[in-house]
Parts: structure tokens; sequence; C-alpha cells
């Protein structure tokens, strides 16, 4: 059985990024509010998601393939929580900073133009160094009797680009049983075809699936993989008439089923407000219940893409 079997169907979690600014009161929240457990990046202790890898200044700090980070603010209180609570399913999910966009803002900071060799290389290392780091986050799991679900994060894919960035992510795949990509740009459907994660995260608020989308999310879903449906977005007023419409088209288009399926916000809600951030739970927790429940034996279909 693959670790992804055994998540319960329509399984919420988040993104990533939460705006607590305490860490015990970040886990808590996470424990209470999503079926899926993660490790909360939080901006106002981490930095932002460049930040939170690289040091506050990536032109300052650099990067050497030697150097280490300390553990996230909230990794503790996470293994502390583990420890008194496991989830039943045994799946714990870590998020880290893609390689692509990391390599992106040391480029830039840089200030030189590089070819996309140069540009490619950079990416493979960072992901060395990236694995190196979260190997052990991995094991701390492992030790535990919990699977990782390790997604790579890559905001900045579109500005990169995509020919033979798949294969950098080879050394991130390697260390976790299950491994996804969370993509809240436009998504390259292509590199997602190739690169064929087992959970694929993506903004379902900025583009409804179109032809492409859907044929590659079909043969996704076919492959034993599952979508994390990205329904609500943190930084508009959204709520669940939009979370609903949004999904009800997608699924018509892919016809998923709740156990291929995981509910999401579109992004993370780190720069939001605590009380944005409980509102988002509180959707993504009501769109589970009716889907389990057979209220609506699925969101509205044939409706509008907002």
């Amino acid at each position: 059985m693959s670790v992804l079997d055994r998540l319960p169907a329509w399984a919420t979690t988040g993104v990533g990024s939460l705006p607590h600014g305490d860490a015990e009161e970040a886990v808590a929240h996470v424990a209470a509010a999503y079926d899926v457990p993660f490790c909360p990046q939080l901006p106002r202790l981490d930095g932002d998601m460049i930040a939170e890898w690289l040091g506050a200044d990536p032109r300052r700090c650099g990067w050497s393939p030697a150097r280490d980070r300390e553990r996230p603010h909230a990794w503790d209180a996470l293994l502390a929580e583990l420890d008194r609570r496991p989830p039943a399913h045994g799946v714990v999910k870590l998020q880290v900073t893609g390689p692509a966009t990391l390599a992106c803002a040391l480029e830039r900071e840089r200030g030189a133009p590089s070819s996309r060799r140069e540009a490619l290389a950079l990416a493979h290392e960072v992901a060395a160094w990236l694995a190196a780091n979260v190997v052990e986050q991995v094991r701390a799991l492992d030790a535990r009797g919990l699977d990782t679900l390790l997604v790579v994060d890559e905001p900045g894919l579109h500005v990169f680009g995509t020919e033979g960035v798949e294969q950098a992510w080879d050394p991130l795949r390697a260390i976790a049983p299950a491994w996804g990509l969370h993509l809240c740009g436009p998504v390259p459907w292509d590199v997602v075809e190739r690169a064929e994660p087992g959970v694929l995260s993506f903004d379902l608020a900025l583009a409804a699936p179109g032809e492409q989308a859907a044929a590659t999310l079909r043969r996704l879903l076919a492959r034993g993989g599952r979508v994390a449906w990205g329904v609500v977005a943190p930084h508009r007023a959204e709520h669940e008439p939009h979370a609903s419409k949004r999904l009800g088209y997608a699924l018509d288009r892919t016809r998923a089923s709740g156990k291929q399926s995981l509910l999401t916000a579109s992004c993370g809600s780190g720069r939001m407000s605590v009380q944005r951030e409980n509102e988002i739970a509180a959707v993504l927790s009501w769109l589970r219940f009716t889907l389990r429940s057979g209220i609506a034996s699925a969101p509205p279909r044939g409706i509008s893409r907002a």
C-alpha cells in the first residue's frame, strides 16, 4: 500500500505558512484544524520562504553546500504534538522551498546574467543541500513511526523556466516515502507530466483546469497520484461558495474521487491575519464535511469557473 493510500477521503491540510507569532499556538492550530499535520512555516519568526533557507539577506549570507541551518521555529513543538497525538493515518507533510525558486533568488541577488546551464547547475546544487537538511527531519518522523509527504514549493518556476528542471528535484524526492509539488503560479503542465509527483498542489483560484490541465491531472490520478485542490484564495474575501464552485468544475473535468483528493487553500496564509487563517480552515472543514456526509454528493457541477 502506498503512503498516500492511507489518507482519508477529502483530507484537509495547509500549504505551509501560517500567520501565528507563537510556534506552539501554530502547531496547536494545525493539530486541531487539519487532517494531515504539517510543520508550519512562520514568516514572523522564520522570515519568508526565501529568507527561511538562505538568510535574511542572500547577498550578505551567500550560500554554499556546507552551509547548515537551524530547524524551523515550530519543529520542536510539532514533534511534541506528534508524540502526544500522532495522526491515525501516520502521514505528516513537510514543505521545502524549491531549488529552482532559491536558485532564482540567488541569481537575482548576484545581479549578473547567467546561462541556462549555470542556473540549472545551481538548482541541482541547492537541491542536494536542501535534501541534506530535510533528511534529518524525515528521519525524526520515521523514528516515531510516521511517514513524510515532502512537498517542494516552486512559486518561481515560471520565472526560472521549465526545460530539464524536473531533474533538479531528484535529491528531494529520493529522501521521503512520498513527494509532491506545490505550484501557486502558472502551472507548466508539461513539467508536471514529466516529473510525475505523487501529489500536485495548485491554485484553482488562479485558473480552472483547461484541456491540457485536465488531461494531465487524469493521467496523474491514473498513476496513483493525488491532487491537493487549492480551492480558496487566502488574500481575497472568499468563503464556502467560491470553494465549492471551483472544486465542482475541477471534478467535472477530472472525475477525481475523494480518496484521490486533498483540500487546501491556494497558497499559505503567512501574510494574512490569524482570523483569516481560521476562516480558511473552517471553509475546508465545511467542504470536507459536506462531501463525506453526502449532504451534497458532490459540490455544484456545471456552473461558473469562479
